[in-house]
């Protein structure tokens, strides 16, 4: 599952990337508010994990901002050292699914996080295969087939081309397919540039196959669905 942490003491967030990575979660971790909210525009996570206190924009202005333009998803869990009574039924009556206080025990986070996560789990489709073209995408397996025909991918292909099924249509930001592979912001561009060429070749993402995935000059990238296909010029019989 996919949780992102939203935490600006990197001590506090390596902490609990360290306990939710040790029950096999994708963790992905971004140090303010304003960071979190354009990446979720664009991209799904299964639970947020916030804490209050951030930069440019607050935790529970991040919680306002998911409920109102995501609705019931993702689950929310606030992380924080506010423990007012006033404040835990505030962040809970604005929409929060649960609520741990600073400094946390471990054991008891990773409780926690799995129990809201099990909601998601029976809420979700039981395969979760992403048809598109002539592609299919099964992430149980963690394969790509191209009618039919297995596609030998890495791990972090496989995590890119899985980004790309899973928002087809969608505009992804640089910022956003980095968090979402890499599960921060890269330094070099190269890395990224790198990995999208080699899916983009190895997937063989044209119109042909039904998929193009097209670069969005300093904004991103989209993988879209092609309807019209360049039809045969080969002459008929």
């Amino acid at each position: 599952m996919r949780v992102l942490i939203v935490e600006d003491d990197p001590v506090h967030a390596g902490a609990a990337a360290k306990v939710l990575e040790q029950s096999g979660h994708q963790i992905l971790i971004l140090d303010d508010g304003e960071k979190a909210v354009r990446f979720l525009r664009s991209a799904t996570v299964d639970l947020v994990v916030l804490d209050w206190q951030l930069p440019k924009m607050s935790g529970f202005e991040v919680l306002h901002w998911i409920r109102a333009n995501l609705g019931s998803t993702p689950q929310v869990l606030f992380l924080t050292s506010k423990v007012l009574e006033v404040d835990v039924v505030l962040a809970l009556e604005a929409g929060a699914n649960d609520y741990v206080v600073k400094p946390f025990r471990f054991a008891e986070l990773g409780a926690r996080v799995n129990a809201l996560l099990r909601r998601t789990r029976a809420e979700m489709d039981e395969t979760g295969i992403v048809r598109a073209g002539d592609y299919v995408l099964n992430p149980r397996n963690r394969t790509v087939t191209l009618r039919g025909t297995p596609i030998e991918l890495t791990s972090k292909e496989f995590q890119l081309a899985a980004l790309f099924f899973t928002h087809i249509g969608k505009l992804l930001t640089r910022e956003v397919v980095c968090v979402s592979t890499w599960g921060r912001e890269l330094d070099s561009s190269r890395t990224l540039d790198t990995h999208v060429y080699r899916i983009r070749q190895k997937l063989s993402l044209t119109p042909e196959n039904g998929l193009r995935l097209s670069s969005i000059y300093t904004l991103g990238y989209r993988l879209d669905e092609v309807t019209e296909r360049a039809m045969s010029t080969e002459p008929l019989d």
